[in-house]
Order: structure tokens, then C-alpha cells, then sequence
């Protein structure tokens, strides 16, 4: 994805930041928004996860598993473990739209993808396993 491609889709979501879907009425708004749109680090971050998503399917309608799963947070700790750099829920965001999948919830704030649910459930259940993995070990 080129910096062109990032700020046409962050331009489309209007309340869009690093942080997700934000209220335009927060003090710092303005300020997070611009950073979102400029710093180099956010084009990244949208890299590493387009790179994930383009290897899930989509569902055509959303499930109630999906509205608690879905989530750029859960999906950002998945993208994290497979690029090995943080990555920030207006990221996933970017690269998910990026990629054509559909968004819901967004007039409530708490976004959710239609990732297909069967392939997430099988990546945060291996996630997991390599988190507990990694507990034990001590690493």
C-alpha cells in the first residue's frame, strides 16, 4: 500500500486515528488524527497487516463470534506475532478496508471486521499456544 492509498481510505473513516474510531470531540483529536495521516510509522504498521489479511477469507454476513473477535485489537495481536513489530487498531483498520473487507459497528465506536471466523478462531488459538509456549519457557 502507497501513502496515497493510506490516506484515501483514512480520509473515508472520518474519525479514524491510531488509537481506532475516536470522537472528533476529544481534546487531542485534531492532533492524533494528523499524526495518523503523516507519520511514515502508520504506513508501516497498515503494510504488516495488509500482508495478514491478505491470507484470511471473508464471511458474508457478520456472526455474533465476529462482533466480540474481530476486533483491530484482537486481529493487531495476531499481525503483531507474524510481523514481530507493534501494530495500532486504526492500522488494522486501513488495511482491512484496504483489502475489501466490510466494517461494521462503526456508529457505536467498536469496530469489527467479517473476517472469516473459522480461519481467526484457528490463528488466536495458535496465537494463544505460542503465547503460553513462550510463558513457559521464560522467554
Amino acid at each position: 500500500m502507497m501513502r496515497k492509498e493510506f490516506n484515501e481510505v483514512v480520509q473515508k473513516v472520518p474519525h479514524l486515528t491510531a488509537d481506532g474510531i475516536t470522537s472528533p470531540l476529544a481534546a487531542d483529536f485534531n492532533s492524533k488524527r494528523q499524526d495518523f495521516l503523516n507519520n511514515a510509522l502508520y504506513l508501516q504498521q497498515a503494510n504488516d497487516a495488509v500482508e495478514f489479511l491478505r491470507s484470511i477469507g471473508k464471511s458474508t454476513r457478520f456472526s455474533q463470534w465476529q462482533k466480540s473477535n474481530c476486533l483491530p485489537e484482537r486481529i493487531g495481536a495476531l499481525i503483531e506475532w507474524n510481523s514481530g513489530r507493534p501494530v495500532s487498531p486504526g492500522a488494522v483498520i486501513v488495511a482491512a478496508l484496504h483489502e475489501g473487507f466490510t466494517m461494521g459497528g462503526a456508529t457505536s465506536g467498536s469496530v469489527y471486521f467479517n473476517f472469516l471466523p473459522r480461519q481467526i478462531e484457528t490463528e488466536l488459538m495458535n496465537l494463544r499456544r505460542r503465547q503460553l509456549i513462550k510463558q513457559v519457557i521464560g522467554a
